[in-house]
């Protein structure tokens, strides 16, 4: 009976293990692959209310699609809208995605885990009527036109709704809406520049059956010559230096012929002009065609290339490009496709020898968020509003007393801390207690102090060897300013007019369209002037400011920021400019050359999703190198934790200053110069989860200070350490980085230049035990010891490694001493072999194998039981 017991559980072994493991696989991907193995997705982008910063618009998985869909969206019509995914807290690789809204309503935007760059964002609202627009063109309009409608579904924007040529000749388009409601639109030939010759807008009604509209254009305001003439800043190098002549490259969408191009461009500052290959302003260099593709859906793609000759270093370069054809007429422009230079993109580089500051590849930053950090002068507190009275939530709307003097009071403490950079936020008279609604660029608001005080700050800091950074807003001020004050009352009679981006129906240009932020408009030359020639090198030089911070730099032009360098680098070389990019890192990293550097937003994502998240330590891995591949070895990266626009990290990690300390060690070991935002380093938190608050919620990020007995001391001492451990050693700043290995729980690597070599470890799972031999993949280790920085505890050799024993959600710091060569990267290590590096950790076995052999044990007992019964019969 055994013998048949043993061969029935024998065949029925292996029959299982025979499918375990496609059924192991099967399962897993039903588990996993799905919806991707995510938690949570979450949409950022680029148009209200979307944002780029924490405010998230989560996603729900949805079984019948396999996708993540989104909840209805309401979004401005003839939009194009910048978007991306982050998943688990980690966002998407690549280039943003981008879709045009085709009229204002709610959208729903769909993530595929499979196909995570597939564009699918769907209305959310089913009309129930519409309306058909036929339209005859007028004669001697090409053939090979593209068609668009504007209207107020797509405010009145031309480049976005495609008519569709039918068999006929006619053109036509069906659009949705609710019946009885009213359809105002215009005719165009993809934008505004060539619309119909016809003063009012036409206008229709929807209705429930479909209403057919016949409609017939006179003229044209004017005819393309491509469908869109596109450069995007495409040259090569993208630094250059005086050594190097810059390829220009632009591509052209279009249907008729395209036969020339040229490229006019200055190296005084002027902006150029010119048309059909004659300079009016600089020179001209020709474009020649490089290639032509046909289109599957008809037209082509055509390249055209030119040279512009090498100049000089510190030379800022300006060009303007346009194509046209030689058997026709007029000329049109790379990229805002104008017919005229006046309103042709203006691009620009800056030739030179890239550098940035030494000083600020040393620095350890620290962000002092005025208003909030120390009380210093009560007299002062003319807006200060009493939080016994209103209540903290009020009252971290308004001005809650922090000051000039306060921040002097604190020098020694941030002297004692062993920082030697302070960056201040604003301090522009505002109606905000934020700085970042400037009604004065040359002025300080009477609740921050004076300009003297300011100055004695400066110097005080200067006298401790700091350095003084500013937060500067060029791209917007306050609609309380007196500039744009005159420019709405008096309109194209006020000299401050041009200054600002105003619209024939009175609205203008805002930042995010906050009407009480307008948008300077510094790509005109009184304006560019004025914040290049007067507001900037006041706070340099008269300030005493040793650099800036700059507030949204995505919003200036790029020429912009060439001629800003090129202001600032006049001045001193050794003046620091970063920018705020909230974005991809290639467009971070071009903004490479004009600036010294950018604070990095992809870091504080990814140390979120790692340390308060239970993410993997890999993406910390794979932040680090991709940083490396992409951004120029001149570039300063600046690393932070939180800011006054995220969510404080100490109430992301649940308040745990364990993992704060982890990650804050991590930050100050990897490439990147460090950020400390005011409290963090002795536990300021939020009293509320912003979570919980539909507006405002950035308040909670920006609480007062806490001193003396309510600070953690332990989190104080820890950050001194971190931060004397990279003052000593200068592969901390400067180094090396080399990845030795990496998984979801352990982060391993070294920093090295001349002076030094540094094994950092990181643990965020069980307590462990490195091999070392085993680490490197060598036989056994000879001639090394490793000295731990902060103990000074030296391990030596024994049995031919060394082993150390990492606790739990511990790091450490060690310096190589003696030759340990042929470093293998984490990407070459076998985790599954590396056994020493798993010692006393879990493993992580797929769920469905625990799932087979239990099966596989109920039924044997089964079996068991059944031949047992039929014995005793």
């Amino acid at each position: 009976m055994m013998k048949r017991l043993s061969m029935v559980f024998l065949c029925l072994l292996i029959l299982l293990t025979t499918f375990v493991p496609t059924f192991a696989q099967v399962g897993f991907a039903q588990w996993s692959a799905e919806d991707g193995g995510y938690e949570n997705v979450v949409l950022r982008g680029s148009v209200a209310p979307l944002t780029w910063d924490g405010y998230d618009h989560p996603l729900v998985f949805d079984e019948s699609e396999g996708a993540w869909v989104s909840e209805p969206i309401n979004l401005p019509g003839g939009q194009n809208v910048e978007y991306k995914f982050v998943y688990d807290s980690e966002w998407m690789p690549g280039e943003n995605l981008e879709f045009t809204t085709a009229q204002a309503g709610e959208y729903q935007f769909v993530f595929y885990p499979q196909d995570e760059r597939r564009v699918d964002v769907r209305p959310a609202v089913d009309y129930e009527g519409e309306l058909t627009l036929q339209l005859e063109l007028p004669e001697g309009t090409p053939d090979w036109v593209v068609v668009t409608v504007a209207s107020n579904l797509n405010n009145f924007t031309y480049t976005t709704t495609e008519m569709t040529k039918e068999e006929n000749g006619l053109y036509s388009l069906t659009v949705e809406g609710n019946p009885g409601e009213t359809f105002e639109y215009r005719y165009g030939l993809g934008d505004i520049l060539y619309q119909e010759m016809n003063p009012d807008n036409r206008s229709a009604v929807f209705s429930e059956t479909g209403t057919l509209i016949e409609d017939k254009v006179e003229g044209w305001t004017g005819i393309p010559i491509a469908t869109n003439v596109v450069h995007d800043f495409n040259h090569s190098p993208f630094i250059p230096t005086e050594n190097d002549d810059v390829v220009i490259s632009v591509e052209i969408e279009h249907h008729g012929p395209i036969t020339h191009g040229a490229i006019y461009f200055t190296t005084d500052g002027a902006s150029p002009d010119g048309a059909r290959g004659n300079a009016v302003v600089g020179q001209t260099a020709e474009l020649t065609l490089v290639q032509t593709n046909e289109q599957d859906r008809g037209g082509f793609v055509s390249v055209f290339e030119g040279i512009i000759p090498a100049q000089e270093n510190e030379t800022p370069v300006k060009y303007k490009i346009d194509v046209w054809n030689e058997a026709g007429e007029g000329s049109q422009f790379a990229d805002t496709n104008s017919l005229t230079a006046r309103e042709a993109t203006e691009f620009a580089y800056y030739v030179d020898d890239f550098r940035s500051p030494q000083w600020a590849k040393d620095a350890v930053i620290y962000h002092i968020f005025v208003d909030r950090f120390k009380d210093g002068n009560k007299d002062n507190n003319y807006d200060t509003v009493d939080a016994d009275e209103v209540g903290l939530e009020e009252a971290l709307k308004d001005w809650m007393g922090g000051d000039l003097e306060g921040v002097i009071e604190k020098l020694d403490y941030l002297e004692e801390l062993g920082v030697n950079t302070i960056y201040l936020s604003p301090v522009f008279e505002g109606p905000y207690s934020h700085g970042y609604h400037p009604m004065d660029f040359l002025n300080i608001d009477r609740n921050f102090g004076s300009l003297e005080l300011l100055q004695q700050l400066i110097s005080d800091a200067k006298s401790r060897d700091m350095k003084v950074i500013y937060d500067m807003v060029p791209n917007h001020n306050s609609n309380l300013h007196p500039f744009f004050e005159d420019a709405l009352a008096l309109g194209s009679e006020s000299p401050y007019y041009d200054w600002y981006t105003f619209y024939e129906d009175g609205s203008y240009e805002a930042f995010y369209g906050i009407e009480s932020l307008p948008q300077l408009n510094n790509d005109h030359d009184e304006a560019r002037d004025y914040m290049l020639n007067e507001v900037i090198p006041f706070w340099l030089e008269e300030v005493g400011f040793d650099g800036y911070r700059l507030d949204y730099a995505k919003g200036p032009s790029y020429s912009f920021w060439v001629d800003f360098r090129h202001a600032v680098k006049q001045l001193d070389k050794d003046y620091l400019i970063i920018g705020e990019i909230w974005d991809s890192r290639n467009k971070i990293n071009s903004y490479s050359g004009k600036l010294d550097g950018a604070l990095d937003f992809g870091f504080h994502d990814t140390f979120k999703g790692a340390f308060a998240e239970e993410g993997s330590l890999r993406n910390v891995s794979n932040l680090v190198q991709e940083n490396l591949e992409i951004y120029h070895s001149e570039y300063i990266m600046t690393s932070f934790l939180d800011n006054h626009d995220v969510p404080r990290f100490l109430h992301e990690v649940g308040n745990d200053t364990k993992k704060l300390k982890q990650a804050s060690f991590t930050q100050f070991t990897l490439p990147g110069t460090p950020m400390i935002y005011y409290g963090t380093e002795v536990g300021l938190s939020q009293t509320k989860d912003h979570n919980d608050y539909s507006d405002w919620k950035d308040r909670w990020y920006r609480e007062m200070m806490i001193w003396d007995e309510e600070q953690d001391q332990e989190l104080l001492a820890h950050y001194k350490n971190i931060i004397a451990l990279r003052a000593e050693y200068s592969a901390l700043r400067t180094g090396s980085y080399a990845e030795i290995f990496a998984n979801d729980d352990m982060l391993i690597f070294e920093r090295e230049d001349a002076e030094s070599r540094l094994l950092l470890i990181v643990n965020k799972g069980v307590d462990r035990t490195l091999n070392l031999a085993s680490l490197y993949k060598f036989e056994e280790l000879r001639d090394v010891s490793l000295l731990n920085v902060w103990t000074g505890e030296e391990h030596q050799i024994e049995e031919g490694t060394i082993r150390l024993r990492t606790g739990e959600t511990g790091f450490a710091a060690f310096e190589i001493k003696g030759e340990l060569t042929e470093v293998v990267t984490g990407a070459d290590v076998d985790v599954e072999k590396n056994k020493e590096v798993e010692e006393n950790a879990g493993s992580e076995t797929n769920p469905y194998v625990f799932f087979l052999i239990g099966l596989i044990v109920i039924l044997f007992a089964a079996v068991s039981y059944f031949l047992n019964n039929r014995s005793k019969k």
